[in-house]
């Protein structure tokens, strides 16, 4: 509960030219354009999160999770704080079946629930589309998945719920 707090606290932060700057250094001219794209706030949080694994020493042997790690929101698309907020209740308390819905026109915070629950699939055809590497989009499409023994996958998801 403390670190969700602290992500809706963290929401309201703008990206830096630092932040352009660290995806600049690591993303192909295509892939930049995805991560320049996002929100601002996932701007912002997706260079946290490969700040984090870089303050860890773990860019050294792979481009693919640091390219994961700028890139894994990349499908959320605009979205209230509140529905983010109403995201995360759905998901904790499980009425997700009952409220998604990606036709509803009438009520936009259900196609943003239905982008939150999608992204990471949707982000990943995204990546196919502009040329990522088959790691980059498989990290990207399971960065919510549990139960994978992969370590890589791991590290992804524990910079991703720290920033």
């Amino acid at each position: 509960m403390w670190q969700r707090l602290r992500q809706f606290r963290e929401a309201s932060r703008s990206p830096s030219p630092e932040d352009d700057a660290l995806a600049d250094a690591h993303l192909s001219s295509a892939l930049l354009a995805l991560f320049r794209a996002q929100h601002p706030r996932d701007i912002a949080h997706s260079a946290a999160t490969a700040r984090w694994l870089i303050e860890r020493r773990h860019n050294d042997p792979d481009p693919d999770l640091l390219a994961a790690a700028l890139l894994h929101d990349i499908a959320k698309g605009e979205q209230r704080r509140g529905d983010r907020v109403a995201y995360v209740l759905a998901a904790t308390f499980d009425p997700l079946p009952r409220i998604l819905g990606s036709q509803s026109s009438a009520l936009a915070w259900r196609s943003a629930l239905w982008r939150s629950h999608t992204h990471s699939e949707s982000g990943a055809a995204l990546l196919a589309q502009a040329g990522a590497t088959p790691r980059t989009i498989e990290l990207t499409r399971l960065h919510h998945a549990k139960g994978h023994r992969d370590g890589m996958l791991a590290l992804l998801q524990e910079a991703d719920a720290a920033s």
